[in-house]
């Protein structure tokens, strides 16, 4: 599941939440809601914009024993087409 952040301008808070592609939140009571933590004094209704962040780099060290490299270099002969009439 994606994340995305969110900030609310009545408050200045920039929360980070988990929603599926198609899930839509558009208040600070909503937000508070599904990231499971208290709404303070900030009103239920107050409008939060999604922040369009920089995409997050996975290192595959990090991604457990189900990930395999692929090498996708070229051994093969070359190509009718290519430039190289061996």
């Amino acid at each position: 599941m994606p994340s995305f952040d969110f900030h609310c301008e009545a408050n200045g808070q920039t929360i980070e939440v988990m929603l599926k592609m198609h899930e839509e939140i558009s208040t600070w009571g909503e937000l508070c809601a599904r990231k499971g933590i208290p709404q303070g004094d900030t009103p239920a209704d107050a409008p939060i914009a999604k922040v369009f962040t920089s995409a997050v780099v996975m290192d595959k060290k990090r991604m457990g024993s189900g990930h395999a490299s692929v090498d996708m270099s070229f051994q093969g002969r070359p190509s009718m087409f290519s430039a190289d009439p061996r």
